[in-house]
């Protein structure tokens, strides 16, 4: 008799190791989305990121949108995410999450002959990607950082 009981409490040994999993799981998950990052909430906030890098930002925002990261990241989001990493971001963690997508008309001085602009993603409330564009036909995308 004593042998059947022990099987019999296998399955709820295993169910409570899996609870417990996915408790620590879950736990882990809203420890991580609760960390303090860049802040992005505010207007100010962005315009102070972009700044922060030798950007004058203008007074506001040109455009703002919803994007959805992809689940599969194809060859050019690959290379989109690297320009990512490079600044410390990496939009691996934000697979499949709809973001903000700030687009700012950014400049180094008021002559500049050519126009850029600054894409800020952000995620309740925090910076999660940053990149500038060439808003030139055939430019180019980098890191917001770079000169």
């Amino acid at each position: 008799m004593k042998e059947h009981t022990k099987r019999s409490r296998l399955p709820l040994v295993l169910g409570l190791l899996l609870l417990a999993a996915a408790v620590i799981w879950l736990g882990w998950r809203l420890i991580r989305s609760g960390e303090s990052g860049i802040p992005g909430e505010t207007e100010q906030q962005r315009i102070s990121y972009i700044e922060s890098f030798g950007w004058d930002a203008g007074i506001t925002r040109v455009d703002v949108k919803e994007i959805r990261i992809p689940v599969d990241f194809d060859e050019v989001y690959e290379e989109y995410n690297d320009i990512q990493r490079q600044q410390g971001f990496d939009l691996r963690r934000y697979r499949a999450h709809s973001v903000r997508q700030y687009t700012y008309e950014i400049s180094r001085t008021d002559d500049d002959p050519v126009p850029m602009l600054a894409h800020l993603l952000v995620e309740n409330g925090v910076i999660i990607g940053a990149d500038i564009t060439s808003a030139q036909a055939g430019g180019f995308t980098g890191a917001l950082a770079a000169d």
